[in-house]
């Protein structure tokens, strides 16, 4: 039997009941994003988990920012879900003429230690 997953963030499926999946990829995927989207302070009870990526956007983008927000989303992710990934690197781009913020997340999986990415455009 594949293993299944509560849908990240959660939601009701089409019957009333809890959205699963079955992919584990799309739910560490998910898992990740939210790591990065949820500002600190935002949880109940988790006054440290995540980044609130979306506050950088307004942040000066120079080096010691881009290091500051690298340096961020690690800690952030090897805290918030260490136990189910392996973040092997972290590298944010800024293009100020263009107002647009990379993000590329290199990672694996704990289980399978496959290599893979993330990129996130703002």
């Amino acid at each position: 039997m594949a293993d299944r997953f509560l849908q990240h963030p959660f939601r009701f499926g089409a019957q009333g009941g809890v959205a699963v999946i079955d992919d584990a990829d799309k739910h560490l995927r998910d898992k990740i994003l939210a790591v990065l989207f949820t500002a600190p302070g935002e949880r109940v009870n988790r006054p440290d988990f995540g980044v609130g990526l979306n506050r950088a956007v307004f942040d000066e983008l120079n080096d010691l920012t881009i290091g500051a927000l690298e340096f961020r989303i690690s800690q952030s992710l090897r805290r918030d879900i260490g136990d189910e990934v392996l973040v092997d690197g972290v590298d944010v781009e800024a293009s100020p003429e263009d107002g647009e913020l990379l993000v590329k997340i290199a990672f694996r999986r704990r289980t399978d230690r496959k290599p893979r990415n993330l990129e996130v455009r703002l």
